[in-house]
């Protein structure tokens, strides 16, 4: 009687290190478990409320807006010819896009209530017979870690945001915001503004015909 309690307590005592062992697999599994729902909440989508706006007032061209993005949030201007082949029609009616070059660029960063600008230009460039379009874009690749953190470092965190925009480097697909709005000559309404013109998406609709809006 006495050998087979003493077989017993040799059998649970070689078991106990192996149920440790289990244990132990099993809240490694868990915490990691754990782990990865925290990453995947950290990299929750972002939407991004852009609006920049643009006033013309005699030789200057200035940008200004707000976004919902964090403070030190830099956004860049640009501005871009059309080709003289490209008529009032055909721009406003978006069938035209500009030249490639950029003819002027302004960075400006985000305050902590969220607005940004001004961004100033002369119009001397572009020159007031020329028509042109001013951009407005945020772009991940440069931004601070901090801003990269939020939106991703390619923009992957973005989503549901007016003005998304995406390109591709290498073989990483980058999203950006961005937004423009398109200035003609002197003569077409181009020489000022009263009120501040709200820039538009690439999903904008838009446009007149030959009689007018």
């Amino acid at each position: 009687m006495r050998s087979k309690r003493l077989i017993l307590t040799i059998l649970i005592l070689c078991m106990l290190p192996i149920l440790a062992g289990c244990r132990v697999v099993a809240f490694e599994g868990l915490k990691e478990e754990g782990t990865k729902r925290q990453e995947g909440a950290k990299q929750s989508v972002v939407m991004v409320d852009f609006a920049p706006t643009l006033v013309l007032l005699g030789p200057q061209i200035i940008v200004r807006g707000e976004v919902s993005l964090p403070a030190g949030t830099v956004v860049t201007v640009q501005i871009k010819q059309f080709s003289d082949q490209d008529d009032y029609l055909s721009i406003v009616n978006e069938h035209a896009k500009p030249l490639d070059e950029v003819l002027m660029e302004g960075e400006i960063e985000v305050d902590e209530n969220g607005e940004f600008g001004p961004v100033v230009f002369k119009r001397e460039v572009p020159n007031p017979d020329k028509r042109f379009r001013i951009e407005a874009s945020i772009d991940p690749r440069m931004q601070s870690q901090d801003v990269q953190e939020l939106l991703g470092s390619a923009g992957e965190n973005i989503a549901d945001s007016s003005g998304m925009v995406s390109l591709t480097e290498g073989e990483k697909e980058v999203v950006l915001i961005m937004k423009y709005t398109d200035v003609m000559t002197d003569d077409e309404g181009g020489s000022g503004t009263l009120d501040p013109i709200p820039f538009v998406s690439e999903e904008h609709e838009g446009g007149i015909s030959s009689d007018g809006p």
